[in-house]
C-alpha cells in the first residue's frame, strides 16, 4: 500500500476508479508474468520464416522484479455486489495464449439480504489490451500487435431510462383543453 501512496494520481481516484485500475493492473501483471515463462515453438526449417522487416524490434519480455506486484482483495468477483465468473480463452497463435476473461453472473444487483435486484443492472467492465499475434504458424518469434477487448469484472450501475417523446401525444393533448 505504501507503493501506492506515491502515485498521486492513484490518490485522486475514487473507490470505483481504484477499483477499475486494481483489476486492470491485475490483469496486467498477470498477462507479464506469462510472457515470462513463454517458450515459442521451433520452426524445422527457418528459411520458410519471412525476412525480418526494417520495422521489426527485438524485445527481451522477462520481468526483473516480479515481486513488486500490488497486493489486492482476494475473492473480488465473489464479495462483489455485481459478481462475475472468469472463463479462459485459449489461443496458440497469441500471445499470451491464455486471458482470463470475466462474465457477470446477473442481470441485476446482489443486495443486502444475498437477492438480485433488478432495479439496478450489473455490467461488464471492459479494458482494450495489446497481444501478440503469431504472423505465420511455426515461425519462432515472428509476432504482430492486436488489440483485443476483454472483460475484466463487473460493476452495478442504475439503469439508463429513456422517454420517447409521442408527436401524436401532444395533438392528442391539444385537443383536449
Amino acid at each position: 500500500q505504501n507503493f501506492l501512496k506515491k502515485i498521486p494520481i492513484f490518490l485522486q481516484l475514487g473507490s470505483y476508479q481504484k477499483v477499475k485500475f486494481l483489476l486492470l493492473l491485475t490483469l496486467w501483471l498477470t498477462l507479464l508474468g506469462e510472457v515470462a515463462a513463454h517458450k515459442p515453438p521451433r520452426t524445422s526449417d527457418p528459411g520458410l520464416c519471412p525476412p525480418l522487416e526494417d520495422h521489426i524490434v527485438r524485445v527481451d519480455i522477462r520481468i526483473r522484479r516480479q515481486n513488486q506486484g500490488v497486493s489486492f482483495s482476494r475473492n473480488l468477483q465473489n464479495r462483489s455486489i455485481s459478481p462475475w465468473d472468469y472463463n479462459i480463452t485459449r489461443d496458440p497463435n497469441r500471445f499470451p495464449s491464455e486471458i482470463a476473461e470475466a462474465q457477470c453472473r446477473h442481470i441485476g444487483c446482489i443486495n443486502a439480504e444475498g437477492q438480485e435486484d433488478r432495479t439496478l443492472n450489473s455490467v461488464p467492465i471492459q479494458q482494450e489490451f495489446l497481444v501478440l499475434r503469431r504472423k505465420r504458424k511455426g515461425c519462432p518469434g515472428l509476432f504482430v500487435l492486436e488489440k483485443v477487448l476483454v472483460t475484466v469484472g463487473c460493476t452495478c450501475v442504475t439503469p439508463m431510462v429513456r422517454y420517447l417523446h409521442d408527436p401524436m401525444a401532444d395533438g392528442v393533448a391539444d385537443q383536449l383543453n
